[in-house]
Order: C-alpha cells, then structure tokens, then sequence
C-alpha cells in the first residue's frame, strides 16, 4: 500500500493537468474545414478567411470582395496510459483509458477588400485549442485508486477561444504587410489541483513533503482569463503562380486562474478546518509562433501550399517549466519546442466542386525523460492526414467538409516516485479522428 500511495500520489499533477486536443503542440493543426483540410497550410495562398485570419493577415488584400466562414469541428481522441512496475515492485502493468466525449469547436472568421482599396481587413472567432477528460476512480488500477491510496477520479476541462481583429496593407504591386491584434479567452477546470498545494495530516505537518497522504484540492469550476497578443505577417508575389508568405505571433500572457477551493483533508480532528476556504491558482501562458509558406497555382484550377511553423515552448509559463519532479513536487509539461512541416493541395473539378487533401507532420513536444509530468497533456501527435471538399450551392454559397485522422502515437519514459527512484515504465498514447463542417459565402 505504500508503494501504491507514492506512486499515485507522484503522479498528481502530471495527470490533471491539460490534455490539449490539439495537433500542433498544444494548439489544433488548422482551423476551420478549408484550412484544416489543407493539413493548415496556406501562410501564402488566401484560401478561405479563417486560414488568414489565423496564419496570415498579410493576404487580406490579396483576394477582392466580402468573404464569411461558419465551420464546426467534431473530434474524438483515444488516450491511453500504461504502466509496468519491475519486478522489484510488484511486477504489475495496469491501462487506464478515460471517458471519452466529442468536443465541438467552432470557427467563424469574415474578411473584407474593396476593389482597388489597398487596405483589407478582418474579424473573426476561433477555437484554439480545447479538451475534456474524466478518468475515473478506480480501486484496481495502479494510477486512480480511491485517496489516500490512491489519487481517484480526475476530471479537467480546457477551452481556448482566439477573437482577431486584422488589417493588411498593400505596399506595392508584389508586397503587401498586415497586422492583427488577437484576444483570447482561457477557461480552465482541474479536479483536483495537486500542484505545490496540498494537505496532510497534522503529524505531518512539520514536514509535508515528506508525507505520503496527501489529499489535493478542487480547482473544478471553469475559470477564465484574457490575453493578448499581436500578429505581423507578409505575403510577397514573386509572380502570378508563385508566393510567398509569412507570419509571427506574440505570446499569450495570462493572468494566474484563480479557483475559489476548500481544505481538501477529510478528518475534521486534529485539524479542524476540513471544507474551510482557500484560493487556488497556476499560471498557464501561450507560446511565440511563427509561420513562413509557399504558394504555388501551377494552373487556374489547382493550389498548392506548403508552409513550415516554429512553436518556442521553452520558458513559457506552465508549458515551458523543467517538467519532472523536485523536492518531492511534480512539475508540470516540460514540453520543448515544436517544428511543424504542412502541405495541401487544393483542385478545382468543376464549376460546383473542388477538392482538397493534405497532410502535416508535428514534433512531439514532450521529452522522453519526463513523461510522466507531461502524461496529463497527452500531445502524442505526429502525422496528419488530411481531406475535403467544397460544393457550391448558389453563386455565393458553398458547403465546406473536412475529415482527418492522426494515427496513434506514444512516448516511454520513467515510471519514479516523488523520491526520483524509477519504479518501472509509462507509455502515454493517443490518437485522433475530427470532422468538420460549414458554410461560406462571397459576395
């Protein structure tokens, strides 16, 4: 039973913390169903108003009109966790899945250029990034046995949405530069919060961290916060097939979420103050990103993009801590940077139909050495595959859909306990499946 606390209890954090349903380190590989079909490429081809919106709004004046994008994504991952303990320690493996649910993220984005304006400018609404997970208690299992054995049921909830407001300037006939100042909004749930603040019997109180009862308080309620960051990008015509574009984003820096939670120990004496009020918060921030593409249009009907994105996790509060455990603590993610290489194509079959695949390939952001106290943000995504179409239905309207699967990956590291001592070994996985849908309009 010792052995058992330790090793749940060790695992605290690692395991509440965020799970981004994502594909690009923690945020989602494209954004909306044109976008996303084309594996998220396009820092230098405008081909709908979400990807520029998103990647580049440099290209809001490279197409004329009033552009309108509605889209919703529907996806569905499949984490698992695996550990094996030596025999030394019980020879024992145990799995454990969550409860999986579909998340639902929406993405609306409108852009405008008037004929002959060297301005263009945009507006929109997006889903980042956004999870939910519910591992249950569970007496057998090595990871979620019931306190003080155990760490129990587990349950978080993470929901990132990006509002941009963009303008693009046209420089000259090949140059044109754009800026966006992007708002986010961060909700966050964790059930309960084991990082630094915990509690534990009063014959333990000289020393918590010396103490293997630890009973961990509820951070369960959403909470949000906002941020800013500003967006530059440029698109350049080197001629009327070939482009190039680019974009970098600052970072996200949030304010700490901050829950209103309770003393978490159960036995009223000594102590006395079971239920009694406490404040709880982590500071959690977002992440420089920057993007350079190619565009090629071979012919009037086909589009080809292909786009490279640097993601800098290091340093980044909460992402970018060292990750492991210290002084018997649990440090959270670890996560290093990301590269990520992106590529679509997109072909036009008829007057009504055109077509779209891609596929995108991602860095693992999570280190080998810690992945234990990166289990909890299972971003075990590397390839993308990707697909679409657009139908027009009118003139001005046309019915978007996308589908893509990302095959499951896993990372294995050390299995410690709060001591460091290796225990055996943990395998996190996971997998996704999403489908998108919408609607745009041109006029």
């Amino acid at each position: 039973m010792q052995l058992k606390r330790g090793l749940v209890l060790c695992l605290g954090f690692a395991l509440a913390a965020w799970p981004a349903l994502a594909g690009n380190g923690h945020m989602l590989h494209g954004f909306g169903p044109v976008n996303s079909s084309m594996a998220g490429a396009g820092a230098a081809l405008a081909l709908d108003p979400v990807g520029v919106l998103m990647f580049n709004p440099a290209l809001l004046t490279t197409v004329e009109g009033n552009r309108v994008l509605f889209g919703s994504e529907f996806f569905e991952d499949g984490i698992e966790i695996e550990v094996n303990l030596d025999g030394g320690n019980g020879d024992r493996s145990g799995i454990t899945k969550p409860s999986n649910q579909v998340g639902v993220l929406p993405s609306i984005g409108w852009t405008s250029h008037e004929p002959g304006s060297k301005f263009g400018y945009g507006f929109g609404l997006v889903a980042v990034a956004g999870f939910r997970t519910d591992y249950p208690a569970d007496p057998d299992s090595i990871l979620f046995d019931i306190p003080p054995a155990g760490f129990g049921r587990i349950y978080t909830d993470y929901r990132v949405t990006r509002i941009p407001v963009a303008l693009g300037y046209q420089a000259t006939d090949k140059l044109s530069v754009g800026i966006a100042l992007n708002a986010y909004l961060a909700e966050l749930a964790i059930a309960p919060l084991p990082h630094v603040v915990f509690d534990v019997p009063a014959s333990d109180a000289g020393d918590p961290l010396a103490s293997d009862s630890r009973f961990y308080p509820q951070g369960g309620n959403l909470v949000s916060e906002l941020s800013f960051s500003v967006q530059l990008g440029f698109h350049y015509e080197h001629s009327e097939k070939l482009s190039f574009g680019g974009s970098i984003t600052t970072d996200q820096d949030y304010d700490p979420f901050t829950w209103n939670s309770t003393i978490a120990y159960p036995e009223l004496p000594p102590t006395g103050n079971f239920g009694a009020p406490r404040e709880l918060d982590f500071d959690l921030d977002g992440p420089v990103n920057a993007t350079v593409g190619v565009g090629y249009q071979p012919n009037d009907k086909t589009d080809i993009a292909f786009d490279v994105m640097w993601i800098e996790y290091d340093g980044v509060a909460g992402f970018g801590s060292p990750g492991g455990i210290v002084d018997r603590i649990v440090f959270p993610f670890g996560w290093r940077n990301v590269w990520v290489y992106k590529t679509g194509i997109q072909y036009q079959m008829n007057e009504k139909l055109t077509v779209r695949a891609g596929y995108n390939y991602s860095d693992i952001p999570i280190r080998q050495e810690v992945v234990l106290t990166a289990t909890g943000a299972p971003a075990m995504f590397k390839h993308h595959f990707t697909a679409g179409l657009g139908l027009k239905l009118s003139e001005s309207l046309t019915a978007e859909a996308a589908f893509y699967v990302v095959p499951r990956e896993s990372v294995t590291g050390p299995f410690p306990d709060l001591d460091n001592n290796v225990l055996g070994t943990m395998t996190t996985s996971n997998e996704l499946t999403s489908v998108l849908m919408g609607l745009s309009w041109n006029f």
